[in-house]
């Protein structure tokens, strides 16, 4: 009983992380190197040279977590403390965030510059998958 408790508990992190951009955005699609570059704010401009907007969940929710260990490695306290030492130095902004997956993708919707992430499910036609990020392999 415990086990299929922890398997339906875990289930939302194991699931596959789509990137997404909004329909009008001519990027069909992105490298992992890309989006690291992009939400780590390396970068602030899609390929092509237009404008990119990050857009992230609100710290402490499980699928931010699972999205930037499978991303870039770090877990989210260091990732949280990389943008905190950018901001002090006055150099970037960190991505806007949001509190669910619905108002991401409403936000995608709305926003031609707009990048985000949201767990794999049946999407608006407003929005396109740039990159998957699939489940790790444990």
């Amino acid at each position: 009983m415990v086990f299929i408790i922890a398997l339906i508990i875990s289930g939302p992190l194991q699931a596959d992380i789509l990137v997404i951009v909004n329909a009008q955005n001519p990027v069909a699609a992105l490298e992992k190197k890309q989006v690291v570059d992009l939400f780590m704010g390396r970068v602030s401009a899609f390929p092509g040279g237009a404008p990119a907007q990050t857009l992230d969940l609100k710290t402490g929710t499980p699928l931010r977590a699972d999205f930037y260990k499978r991303l870039t490695g770090k877990s989210e306290a260091q990732v949280d403390a990389y943008w905190a030492t950018l901001v002090f130095a006055g150099r970037m902004s960190p991505p806007k965030q949001f509190t669910d997956d619905l108002a991401l993708i409403g936000e995608v919707v709305k926003n031609k510059m707009a990048i985000a992430y949201v767990s794999r499910q049946t999407l608006p036609g407003g929005v396109k998958v740039v990159i998957e990020l699939p489940k790790s392999a444990q």
